[in-house]
């Protein structure tokens, strides 16, 4: 797990209440014992390919082609990517930036349900937040530690309780899931 935890990635985050609106800035971190091994790979690779490039076959031309991109790509990766989430009491924006293209996802607050944030032993996809939107679960919140996604929720209760308490409500139940955290 020790070594599963040194390549794992990092995020930064701010959180702001405007108008109505907290907003939860999380800016991905760099990893440097992840970039020292693509580092080491790229150099490996190139060195081992630089001085024979004519002799090697289709598959090894191939190979080091993808392995250089891979490296670049999870370079800019680390560099590059951005999470903004928002809580209003119209709803749930989450707006994703990787590579300077954007994606935003919004849904209704009558929609979300059973908000919660996912303990650091328990992360499969590196997502610290989720809400159920209708069946299915959507997550957010990339690379936030477990204290991290506890203070955003806490933030929520404390700026928007109203919001707090309908996106904490499970779908048929009448009392909300929700639990103050009592954090700082």
């Amino acid at each position: 797990m020790a070594l599963q935890d040194a390549f794992r990635l990092s995020a930064k985050m701010e959180v702001a209440y405007i108008s109505g609106v907290l907003r939860v800035r999380v800016e991905h971190g760099i990893n440097v014992v992840r970039l020292l091994v693509d580092a080491v790979i790229l150099a490996m690779v190139v060195w081992s390919e630089w001085g024979s490039w004519g002799r090697h076959t289709l598959f090894s031309k191939t190979t080091f082609i993808l392995i250089t991109i891979g490296a670049l790509a999870d370079l800019a990766y680390q560099l590059t990517g951005s999470e903004t989430v928002e809580f209003s009491h119209q709803g749930l924006k989450v707006q994703m930036n990787y590579f300077g293209w954007e994606r935003v996802r919004e849904f209704p607050i009558g929609k979300c349900s059973e908000l919660s944030w996912r303990p650091d032993n328990d992360r499969k996809d590196e997502y610290a937040l989720e809400c159920k939107i209708g069946w299915r679960k959507i997550p957010f919140g990339k690379y936030l530690n477990e204290t991290q996604a506890r203070e955003a929720l806490s933030e929520l209760q404390r700026y928007l309780p109203e919001v707090a308490q309908k996106m904490g409500m499970s779908q048929g139940q009448d009392k909300s899931s929700y639990t103050r955290l009592q954090l700082g």
